[in-house]
């Protein structure tokens, strides 16, 4: 049976770079394809030649990058991150090179989704039915109306968005759509390039494609102006610098490198942005992204991020990381729509059902209605700009406190409050406008934990890599749709390191494990638990956190184990296994499609069973999947993806009779790669963790 590949949970959105470009005056082509095939391996999608490293200093990166044969191509000094080129696959170099002293972590360089295709309506739009009171410029757009932004309360009082400046992390958005223009904070970013466009000219023939239209109608969420023409954004006097993660010039979701992301947030952080919007999905908790939405955060800057489209109730990154506002989507009668991804960390809605946005000139320009969480977000972005142009001293926790607490909370499941729907409720920017009167009002500021965790076993101490932190408010109730105590969690590095910022001050009980079992197979004993507590204290900060030390009794995980029966790749490598045996350790891993063969002497009549001990009994990545075959070395004479009739687990296992007397051979693989079980073409398997022992018994 596939399975989703559990080696994701390794791997954290990752990214580097952040070297002030030069100013173009010349326009050039976007880079729209990464610099080396694209692996796959299960879930998981990955430049096949590059790593991302995070170093300590820059001896640790040379020594990390001349560890895996690999070229430092760009570095991002601020978080201290680094994409390496490398000459061998990423899956299987990324371990050695994290194995460097000083190497925070070192991982594949990962590609993460793009939002759906948006569903444009065909209503025309001058025909529309709308109150008076949803009309703000020369469109209607019940988005805005008092009875769901409220906007015009919050404008009236002066909040406008004025001298904000909102990075919007997206395919090109159109800066020189009319509605859009005005607004321009005067600078747009590739940083597949590196390079920063002042020339809107310039910006549109490098960008605009066919493929290309769902930046600008993010952007024009947030910033369009309000001068009586086409539509107004939420923040009209804020100003917008695009940064373009998505080239979309050949597909409409082309590639969403972790690299450039996390490059992209912190040049619009070292420009100037104030805010951070999202509307895209995929990708872990830690790594370089993480690590450059918390310098944002550290910077003073709200980041915003969409829920998702998965109609589910689960964890979806970037919005789950802790101090991210996630946003969840309403529609025009303050429901919740149906695709909304719900979940504990969802902060608050806003409209994004059918909301009237602008399209880019290079597809015809005008308007077009569109629904996602990917607009609900921008409104909520620009919500923020609202508040933070008002009160300008205002923590990224602050604020998004302040819109959760001026929300209407009647909104949702329960009408008394939070719910795990629509978060806080539906954001009324009157009410924000009502409470802001005076910044003196702005909620208790958030805080900022750090959690250092090591491994004790016989050999020592180790750095606590890919240890599980909770850190969960006092008085949580598990399983109840109405509570809101805060939980926060995260993956610590290579170093044992986890930063949770600017989250709700309080008491917590803080909750440590090590490496995942599910992931790295073991012992339940070899993984070490810790149960503890901590006060996250309101205005600490990044640079000066509430730290906390933990020592778990657990075994380190081995990024790059070593398989003791390679090479056996082939039937003339085959190495022997007898009746009664049951392998060492094993390993699928140390090359793309990997398959260990194994050999026996059989007799005629022999009824014998083989069983692949792998993830559903070792734990680990392995979705195994077994052959049985011929004397020949190539008939298969059975094979097996999951044990047992009714299925057991994922483990394989296989009954055969002996018809004659010779030579046998079991071909042990992944299911993700084996021809009979994965996906047509098969994807590349290679994990450190994919672990498995095989099994032979002589039956009669």
């Amino acid at each position: 049976m596939r399975k989703e590949f559990r080696y994701l949970i390794l791997t954290a959105l990752l990214a580097a770079c952040a070297q002030q470009p030069t100013t173009s005056t010349n326009p050039a082509p976007v880079a729209s394809a990464p610099s080396g095939p694209i692996g796959r391996s299960g879930a998981l999608q990955y430049v096949s030649n590059e790593i991302v490293v995070g170093y300590t200093d820059e001896a640790s990166l040379k020594a990390a990058a001349a560890a895996v044969n690999g070229t430092v191509v760009a570095t991002i000094p601020e978080i201290r991150a680094a994409l390496v080129r490398t000459q061998g696959d990423a899956i299987k170099v990324a371990p050695v090179a994290a194995s460097v002293e000083g190497v925070a972590y070192a991982t594949p360089h990962s590609v993460v989704s793009g939002p759906e295709v948006p569903q444009l309506s065909q209503t025309k739009l001058g025909s529309l039915s709308n109150a008076a009171d949803q009309y703000f410029d020369e469109l209607p757009q019940y988005a805005l109306d008092p009875r769901h932004l409220n906007a015009k309360a919050a404008w009236d009082a002066g909040m406008t968005g004025k001298g904000v400046i909102v990075a919007v992390l997206d395919d090109p958005g159109d800066i020189t759509h009319p509605d859009i223009a005005p607004n321009w904070g005067g600078k747009a970013y590739n940083p597949f390039l590196d390079k920063v466009y002042t020339n809107g000219a310039d910006w549109k023939a490098a960008s605009q494609s066919n493929f290309a239209s769902h930046g600008t109608f993010v952007g024009s969420t947030i910033v369009a102006a309000r001068d009586g023409k086409g539509i107004v954004g939420l923040a009209p006097d804020s100003k917008l610098i695009p940064v373009v993660i998505n080239p979309a010039k050949t597909q409409t979701n082309e590639f969403y490198g972790s690299f450039y992301i996390a490059r992209g947030a912190v040049w619009a952080v070292n420009n100037g942005a104030r805010v951070l919007n999202n509307s895209w999905g995929g990708g872990l908790s830690f790594g370089a992204v993480k690590a450059a939405f918390d310098y944002a955060m550290a910077n003073g800057a709200v980041v915003v991020a969409s829920m998702g489209n998965s109609y589910k109730d689960e964890v979806q990154y970037p919005g789950a990381l802790p101090g991210i506002v996630a946003s969840g989507a309403l529609d025009a009668s303050n429901r919740k729509v149906t695709f909304s991804t719900s979940g504990r960390h969802i902060s608050s809605s806003a409209p994004g059902q059918d909301v009237i946005l602008a399209n880019p000139t290079w597809l015809g320009g005008g308007h077009q209605l569109i629904s996602g969480t990917s607009f609900s977000s921008p409104y909520t972005a620009a919500a923020a700009a609202l508040v933070i142009g008002k009160c300008p001293n205002a923590t990224p926790y602050q604020v998004r406190r302040l819109l959760e607490e001026t929300a209407n909370g009647a909104v949702g499941t329960n009408p008394n409050g939070f719910d795990r729907e629509t978060g806080w409720g539906a954001l009324d920017l009157g009410k924000a406008a009502a409470r802001l009167k005076d910044c003196a009002n702005l909620p208790a500021k958030g805080a900022n934990v750090a959690v250092s965790v090591s491994y004790v076993d016989g050999t020592g101490t180790h750095p606590g890599a890919l240890a599980d932190v909770i850190l969960r408010g006092k008085g949580l109730r598990p399983g109840a749709s109405d509570d809101s105590t805060p939980l926060y969690l995260s993956t610590s590095d290579e170093t044992g390191e986890v930063v949770f910022s600017e989250i709700a001050p309080g008491d917590y009980d803080i909750y440590v494990a090590g490496a995942d079992l599910d992931v790295t197979g073991g012992l339940p004993e070899e993984r070490g638990t810790f149960v503890g507590t901590l006060t996250a204290t309101s205005g600490s900060t990044f640079e000066y956190p509430v730290r906390k030390t933990v020592k778990l009794v657990a075994q380190s995980p081995d990024f790059n184990p070593a398989d003791p029966y390679e090479p056996n790749d082939t039937p003339a490598e085959a190495k022997t296994i007898a009746y009664g045996q049951t392998t060492s350790t094993a390993y699928i891993f140390g090359q793309p499609r990997d398959v260990d063969v194994f050999k026996f002497t059989a007799q005629a009549g022999d009824k014998i069973l083989a069983e692949v001990l792998a993830q559903g009994q070792l734990g680990g990545s392995l979705d195994s999947y077994l052959y049985l075959v011929g004397p020949d070395g190539t008939t298969v004479l059975k094979e097996n993806d999951d044990r047992g009739t009714p299925r057991v687990d994922s483990d394989s296992e296989i009954a055969f009779d002996i018809p004659t007397a010779g030579t046998y051979y079991l071909k042990v693989t992944s299911c993700e790669i084996a021809p009979g079980c994965a996906a047509p073409g098969g994807v590349d398997d290679n994990s450190p963790f994919n672990k498995y022992q095989l099994s032979l018994k002589k039956t009669n």
